[in-house]
């Protein structure tokens, strides 16, 4: 297996940060290197520059890190009107 594809397997797998994201082929989800969800079989693990290249190959948002998106946006809007 490729390096950079071994590195990115156990930065899932402690949880640290990675550039880009990840997919589920069993499932058609890509995630976030940070998302609370368990981590896929290695056999499922595909690893992706960005959401674009993910959703190019047929993959869809994890909902986890969608709701999280929502929410870091939502958070950001409060501080910018609290400073206003």
């Amino acid at each position: 297996m490729d390096d950079s594809l071994d590195q990115a397997w156990g930065a899932l797998l402690a949880r640290t940060g990675w550039p880009g994201v990840y997919g589920v082929a069993s499932t058609k989800v890509y995630r976030d290197f940070g998302c609370p969800s368990r981590p896929p079989l290695r056999q499922n693990f595909r690893l992706f520059e960005g959401a674009g290249q993910a959703e190019a190959a047929g993959y869809r948002r994890c909902k986890r890190c969608a709701a999280r998106d929502v929410a870091r946006v939502r958070q950001e809007e409060t501080r910018s009107i609290s400073r206003a």
